[in-house]
C-alpha cells in the first residue's frame, strides 16, 4: 500500500472506469435520500472501504561471509631472457636523436627531451606484466584483473648475440664533438668536471672488450646539436633496462628497470618450442642495496653540475659492467636474447647514424626542391612499422629503391635480423650511406649483438643491372616516392616485373591507384600489382612534415593477369561460337 506521498498518478485508461464508479454510487445516494436532497447536488460516501488483509511474509536472511584469500606471495625479480619485446607505448621520444626535418636542423630533433624523460616512465603495458612466480591469470579467490600482455608481433624472434669483439674503431663521441667543438659550451659547468679543458670519461658497453669516450660539454644549441652527457644517460639506461635482470640491476646499480623486459618476453605470446631458464634463482632474495640509485645519482649531478660526483657515478657503472662482462653475466644474458625491443634497436641505429650522417647532413639541402631528387626520410617508428607489416625477418631480403643515407636499410637489418640493400644515385647521400653502415656495423659489436647483412650501393636503380639481380631475391621492396615524377613512377614499375611472387612493393604513392587491367594495357607491369587498401601512417612519422599521411603496401600477384587472360579466352571462346552458330 502506498502513503499520501507514495500515491501512483492515475493513468488515462482508469478515468473511464473511476467515472462509471462515481456514477453508480450517485445512483444509489438518490435512491435514499430525499428529493429535494437529491435535485440540489450528488452525495458520495466518504467512508472509507474496508481493506482487505494482507499477509506478511517472514524472511530469514541468512549472511555468507566470505573467507578472505591468502596473501599473494612476495614478488620475485629475475626474469629469464634480458631482451624480448618493448611494448612501450607512452608518448616519450626515442633514443634515436634523428630531427623532423632534416633540412632545417643539424643533428638532433628539436623536440628535444632529457634522458630521464625519455626513459623514466614504464607504459601500462610494462607496469602489468607478469614476472616470474606471479600468477598472469585471476582465480576466484582473487577480483584483481590478469595482467596485460605485450604484444610480441613488433619483436621479430631472433638470436641476436654477436660473436665477434667489440674492440673495433668506430667514431666516438669525442671524434664527434671534436669535428666542431665551437658548438659546445667551454665554460660552466665544463671547467667544473675535473679541471680540464675538454674533460672526458670512457663508458663500458655490453660488448667484449667495448668502450667509449665522451666529451662533457654541453652544446649550446640544445635543440639542433648532439649533446654526448644525454648519449651517455641514455646509454646507461638501455643497459640498465634491456641487458641485465631486475635483480641484477637492483643489487649492483640500485636501479629498477622503467621496462621489464625479461617479464615481457615471459608473458608476451611466443612461438619457440621453450623458454630461457631464469638466471637467478627466483627463491634467493635480492640482497638490499647500500647504494643510491645510480640513474639518480647521475641525473642530480647532472642537474647540479656537480662534476666530481657524475665521475664517481660513471665509475660505479663501469666497475659493475666490468665485474659483470669479466664473469661472462652479460654475454649470457644476450644469448639469451629472442629479438631487439624498439628502444633497443633504435637507440643503437640512433648513435651510428649521429656519428656517421649527422656531421654531414646540411649538405643535402642542396638538391633541388620538389624534384625526383629531393632527400626526405622515413623516420624510426615507421620504420618498425612497415618491419611488422610486411613480416620482415632473418630469412628475408629488404631492398630500398632511393635509400638516401641508408636509414631503413640499418634499422631494417639490426630490427628484423633481414639482409637489407639500398640503391641510392645521389652521390653525398650515398657516401654517407655507407659511412653509415661502417658505423652501424661497429656499433652493433660494441653493444654485442648482431644484425642482418647490409649493403648500400651507390646506383641509378633504374639502370644498374645489379638491381634487378637483388630483385630478383627480395622479399619487401620500399620506395619512398613522395616527389618522383610520372615518368620516373612509370620506370620504376618496370622493375616490378623482376619481382617474384608475393613480394610487397611498400610505397608512399600508389603506382596503380587508376590503373584498370583490360586488354589494351595487360601487359603493363602493373597488371601483375595488386595495389592494395590505402594505409595511415602517424604524425611524426617522415622528416618533410610534422603530419600524417598515407602509404600502400602492395604485393605482386601474376594471378591477376592470369585470370584476366582465362576470361579473355572464354570470352574469345563464346564469341567464336556465336559466330558460327549465326552463320
Amino acid at each position: 500500500m502506498f502513503s499520501s506521498s507514495q500515491r501512483q498518478p492515475i493513468k488515462k485508461h482508469q478515468h473511464a472506469a473511476i467515472a462509471s464508479r462515481l456514477a453508480s454510487a450517485a445512483s444509489s445516494t438518490s435512491a435514499t435520500s430525499s428529493p429535494s436532497a437529491a435535485s440540489s447536488r450528488t452525495v458520495v460516501s466518504t467512508a472509507p472501504r474496508p481493506r482487505p488483509a494482507v499477509k506478511v511474509a517472514t524472511v530469514t536472511r541468512t549472511t555468507i561471509v566470505k573467507k578472505a584469500p591468502p596473501p599473494p606471495p612476495p614478488r620475485v625479480a629475475p626474469r629469464p631472457s634480458p631482451l624480448a619485446k618493448d611494448g612501450n607505448k607512452d608518448k616519450r621520444k626515442s633514443e634515436d636523436g634523428r630531427r623532423d626535418s632534416p633540412l632545417k636542423s643539424r643533428k638532433v630533433s628539436p623536440h628535444k627531451r632529457s634522458s630521464a624523460e625519455r626513459d623514466r616512465g614504464r607504459s601500462d603495458d610494462d607496469e602489468s606484466s607478469a614476472r616470474p612466480g606471479e600468477s598472469s591469470s585471476s582465480s576466484d579467490e582473487d577480483d584483481a584483473p590478469a595482467p596485460k600482455r605485450l604484444a610480441s608481433a613488433t619483436v621479430v624472434e631472433r638470436d641476436v648475440s654477436a660473436t665477434q669483439d667489440g674492440a673495433v674503431p668506430c667514431i666516438s663521441a669525442e671524434d664527434l664533438v671534436n669535428g666542431d667543438v665551437s658548438l659546445y659550451a667551454t665554460s660552466s659547468p665544463a671547467s667544473e668536471w675535473a679541471g680540464a679543458e675538454v674533460p672526458t670519461v670512457v663508458l663500458e658497453y655490453p660488448g667484449l672488450n667495448a668502450t667509449e669516450t665522451y666529451p662533457l660539454l654541453a652544446p649550446k644549441n640544445a635543440g639542433n646539436e648532439y649533446d654526448p652527457i644525454e648519449d651517455l644517460l641514455s646509454t646507461i639506461r638501455i643497459v640498465l633496462d634491456f641487458f641485465l635482470t631486475p635483480a641484477q640491476s637492483l643489487s649492483v646499480f640500485n636501479h629498477t628497470s622503467a621496462t621489464s623486459a625479461f617479464s615481457a618476453f615471459l608473458s608476451a605470446p611466443t612461438s619457440r618450442s621453450g623458454t630461457p631458464s631464469t638466471p637467478t634463482d627466483p627463491s634467493t632474495p635480492t640482497p638490499a642495496p647500500t647504494l643510491p640509485p645510480l640513474m639518480r645519482v647521475l641525473e642530480k649531478a647532472k642537474a647540479k653540475r656537480d662534476g666530481p660526483a657524475f665521475l664517481a657515478a660513471v665509475e660505479r657503472y663501469n666497475e659493475g659492467m666490468r665485474s659483470l662482462k669479466n664473469d661472462g653475466t652479460i654475454a649470457a644474458n644476450i644469448k639469451e636474447i629472442k629479438g631487439l625491443p624498439e628502444r633497443v634497436w633504435m637507440k643503437i641505429t640512433g648513435q651510428a647514424y649521429e656519428r656517421a650522417v649527422g656531421p654531414g647532413i646540411e649538405l643535402l639541402s642542396k638538391y633541388a626542391a620538389f624534384s625526383s631528387n629531393t632527400y626526405g626520410e622515413l623516420l624510426p617508428k615507421f620504420v618498425g612499422e612497415i618491419c611488422q607489416l610486411t613480416g620482415l625477418g632473418p630469412n628475408s631480403v629488404f631492398v630500398d629503391l632511393g635509400s638516401g643515407v641508408g636509414n631503413c636499410v640499418v634499422q631494417a637489418a639490426l630490427a628484423t635480423g633481414c639482409e637489407a640493400w639500398g640503391f641510392e644515385n645521389m652521390p653525398h647521400a650515398s657516401s654517407l650511406a655507407r659511412t653509415q653502415v661502417t658505423e652501424a656495423e661497429a656499433r652493433f659489436r660494441m653493444w654485442g649483438v648482431n644484425s642482418g647483412a647490409m649493403k648500400a650501393v651507390e646506383a641509378d636503380f633504374c639502370k644498374s643491372p645489379e638491381v634487378g639481380r637483388i630483385l630478383q631475391r627480395a622479399d619487401v621492396v620500399l620506395v619512398n616516392n613522395e616527389v618522383f615524377s610520372a615518368g620516373l613512377n612509370q620506370s620504376l614499375s618496370l622493375l616490378f616485373l623482376d619481382l617474384r611472387q608475393d613480394t610487397k612493393v611498400v610505397s608512399l604513392k600508389a603506382f596503380a591507384s587508376s590503373f584498370t587491367l583490360s586488354a589494351h594495357n595487360s601487359s603493363s607491369p602493373l597488371a601483375i600489382l595488386d595495389q592494395g587498401p590505402q594505409k595511415q601512417y602517424n604524425s611524426k612519422s617522415v622528416s618533410w612534415k610534422a603530419e600524417g599521411g598515407t602509404y600502400f603496401i602492395g604485393r605482386i600477384d601474376r594471378g591477376l593477369l592470369e585470370r584476366f587472360n582465362a576470361r579473355e579466352k572464354r570470352r574469345a571462346a563464346k564469341a567464336a561460337e556465336r559466330e558460327k552458330n549465326a552463320a
